[in-house]
């Protein structure tokens, strides 16, 4: 599985105050498992909250994905063939804007994410940081199931990050900042469940490394 790149220190910002007020929906985080062999598709969408007709642009500020793993972007207005920089959608008065993704992994296992930055159009300091994280457990080139990294919830996390190793042997976990500085550790052992406790940690996005080196991105918010 590819090691995430450790980025500057991020915290998802939603600022308001504008004449505009939009939501993303189901939130800022986009989770999903997707098939291999297929063109899946996930969705953020915004809601307008202001009343008022809406136009939001879109930017973006970082792709993380296995070579294999083939990307496209529709907005609410076009479709792209791959990821572009940036792009403005259609305004929208009663309905919702969207971001989708189409992402065809093959039969790659593994992770990936990648981040947006949606401002309202001319009030780039109006903005929202959303997160597509997906992730998949292709197969190996005997047909099996292939394990992903130990998984984690809630994502975003509050208080407590709760860590389930369901494979065969114990799993170590080191919770990382985007300085590298390690912030908890914990062993799970195989078929268990413990927890991290986060609450006293700064907002922002930090980093679940476990063994042979499988780093996963996690949100602290409250």
């Amino acid at each position: 599985m590819k090691v995430l790149p450790l980025l500057p220190l991020l915290f998802l910002l939603a600022k308001t105050g504008f004449t505009q007020t939009f939501l993303p929906v189901p939130g800022p985080v986009m989770e999903q498992e997707i098939a291999f062999n297929q063109a899946n598709e996930s969705y953020l969408y915004f809601n307008n909250l202001s009343g008022d007709t809406l136009q939001l642009r879109w930017r973006s500020l970082g792709v993380d994905m296995p070579g294999d793993w083939v990307a496209d972007l529709c907005d609410y207005g076009l479709c792209y063939t791959g990821i572009p920089s940036t792009g403005t959608m259609n305004p929208v008065f009663d309905i919702q804007p969207y971001l989708k993704l189409i992402v065809q992994p093959g039969t790659t296992a593994g992770s990936g994410w990648i981040w947006f930055r949606v401002f309202e159009k001319d009030h780039e300091d109006n903005y929202v940081d959303v997160f597509f994280s997906l992730f998949t457990t292709g197969t190996t080139s005997a047909g099996e199931p292939e394990s992903v990294a130990m998984k984690f919830f809630p994502n975003p996390a509050r208080n407590f990050l709760f860590l389930e190793n369901k494979g065969p042997e114990e799993l170590h976990a080191r919770l990382l900042n985007a300085s590298g500085e390690e912030f908890r550790e914990q062993a799970v052992p195989a078929g268990e469940q413990k927890q991290l406790e986060v609450g006293t940690l700064p907002d922002g996005v930090y980093f679940l490394q476990t063994d042979k080196n499988r780093v996963q991105k996690v949100i602290i918010q409250r």
